[in-house]
């Protein structure tokens, strides 16, 4: 792909990934910096990116989202304990007891099989809805639910036993 053809196609989507961003929970200035580092990093791997619109549309958002996870996966790791309440919204006992919750739940999603995790973590964490992990795994519209609905119920139950 030549620049040119990359700016007809790619930039355009510009608005359509930050408002992605958004919806994902980055805040404003957090969602500019992931579409360009995305566009970015388009731009340097333009050789394998798909010619379809639609599949040039769903390489992009998906490129966007595992951004954005990237980002908000390092925030989360590199804030100090004593900030915890502060990005989570609450602060005091609360806070400790929601972290402690979550990493929790980390740890018992990753005793589930592989499918389980990656959907549960795309819906649960990703907020991502049942058409969005479809395109982002690959799996059929059935597979997400039923993986979702089976996971769920692991996790209910691994809950209650931990």
């Amino acid at each position: 792909m030549e620049e040119k053809e990359f700016r007809q196609k790619v930039m355009p989507l510009q608005r359509r990934m930050y408002a992605v961003a958004l919806k994902l929970g980055m805040p404003p200035d957090d969602a500019a910096d992931a579409v360009q580092e995305t566009q970015l990093k388009l731009w340097r791997g333009r050789e394998g990116i798909p010619e379809e619109p639609g599949a040039l549309t769903a390489y992009c958002m998906v490129s966007l989202r595992n951004e954005c996870i990237s980002i908000l996966r390092k925030r989360r790791d590199q804030s100090p304990l004593d900030q915890a309440g502060q990005i989570i919204g609450e602060t005091g006992p609360e806070a400790v007891e929601m972290r402690d919750t979550r990493r929790h739940i980390e740890q018992l999603i990753d005793l589930l099989p592989e499918g389980q995790q990656r959907v549960i973590r795309l819906s649960s964490f990703g907020e991502f809805d049942v058409p969005e992990i479809v395109e982002a795994t690959g799996y059929s519209a059935g597979n997400v639910r039923q993986l979702l609905s089976r996971g769920r119920k692991r996790l209910r139950e691994l809950f209650i036993n931990h």
